[in-house]
């Protein structure tokens, strides 16, 4: 294990690199979760800024519509999808409801009746939600021999309700740890990718030295045996790393776990983090140069984040961005976190691509090590 020992010993020499990432990382984190708690506790139902699109111009689609002009403020929005993201990550509408054509057919089948675009980086925009769900619930309640009775649906919904959101966790509180653990460990990827590649690449910068990869050629270790020592040293550093932002997860909003799937967060963040390990593994294969990988670094860090949904929502990012975003397996680790999924069966699409992606990158590294090393 002298190559392993070795891996870890100059890993170590490096300690401040990663430091550094991690501590600025909490520093955020924790005050993103300050000031969600201080919204959560002070949480008032204000009216929000909503787009509205009546495609079905039914009398039903009309009473949606007149409910929500009470709770809200209309704004005008464009009909395609591309002026709807862009509106709504401009600020300009906190949401968006499309109502389809078949609007009364999907209320009457329970099925989901509306679409709607939300501005996620506001815990407020959650009300709308809340609002359609109140507004559907009376109206099935009301559903009877073929026809709805809109005038019961009026009187419940103009009672005015009193929600105490304080103590008790209700939803808008989960929402809101929901979103924290989403945010937190969908900017986990841009840390991971930025910690990895760079840390890493210096670590095997100074291991690839000339002195070393004489003694190495010369040596009588088999070729596989020493990569394995190698990614084994990856491995383990790769580990630490990954549990250091669970345990900060923990200690930072541990008291709301029980209203979020943790262990999907979890599972999540360690095949993904495998991948990138990979993909590092690869990039040091292919480039040797410490400023190069340190730029390389930066650019894929910064450069997935954007596209695939950790500075911006998937929602809010257009198709084209998309479609290039999903060439890269940051895009299916948001994606999950994202879903809020019940069960790995509903995931288990975004985490086999992960894998693929894992497999693709750590052959072609092989490939590049074998072929460095017949040089």
């Amino acid at each position: 294990m002298t190559v392993y020992k070795y891996f870890i010993k100059i890993a170590l020499r490096n300690k401040w690199a990663i430091l550094s990432y991690t501590i600025i990382f909490f520093i955020i984190a924790a005050l993103n979760g300050s000031s969600t708690s201080q919204r959560e506790a002070n949480f008032v139902e204000t009216k929000l800024n909503i787009g509205i699109i009546d495609n079905s111009k039914s009398e039903l689609s009309g009473e949606l519509k007149k409910y929500l002009t009470k709770q809200n403020n209309i704004v005008d929005v464009g009909a395609d999808e591309a002026s709807i993201k862009e509106e709504i990550f401009l600020g300009i509408a906190d949401a968006v409801i499309v109502i389809p054509e078949n609007f009364e057919e999907r209320v009457i089948n329970k099925e989901e009746a509306v679409e709607v675009y939300r501005d996620d980086r506001k815990m407020e925009s959650v009300q709308i939600q809340t609002q359609l769900n109140k507004f559907f619930v009376f109206i099935n309640a009301t559903y009877e021999n073929g026809r709805f009775n809109l005038s019961d649906v009026n009187t419940a919904l103009d009672e005015k309700t009193t929600v105490n959101l304080m103590k008790d966790g209700g939803k808008v509180k989960d929402q809101g740890a929901v979103q924290w653990f989403r945010y937190y460990y969908n900017f986990t990827s841009y840390v991971i990718i930025g910690i990895y590649i760079m840390v890493m690449g210096l670590v095997m910068n100074d291991f690839m030295n000339e002195n070393v990869d004489s003694r190495r050629k010369i040596s009588s270790k088999r070729f596989l045996r020493f990569n394995e020592e190698i990614y084994l040293g990856q491995l383990s550093l790769a580990g630490l790393i990954t549990l250091i932002f669970i345990l900060g997860s923990i200690v930072l909003r541990g008291k709301y776990i029980g209203e979020v799937n943790f262990g999907m967060y979890v599972a999540n963040l360690v095949v993904f983090s495998f991948t990138i390990l990979c993909l590092t593994f690869l990039i040091n294969n292919i480039v040797k140069n410490k400023f190069a990988i340190s730029a390389i670094s930066t650019v894929l860090s910064l450069g997935t984040s954007f596209i695939s949904g950790v500075m911006v929502p998937q929602q809010l990012l257009g198709k084209n961005v998309l479609t290039v975003a999903k060439f890269f397996p940051t895009y299916y680790y948001v994606k999950i976190n994202d879903m809020q999924a019940n069960s790995f069966s509903d995931v288990r699409y975004e985490i086999f691509m992960q894998l693929l992606f894992a497999a693709a990158f750590l052959l072609m590294g092989l490939y590049f090590s074998k072929a460095a090393q017949k040089a």
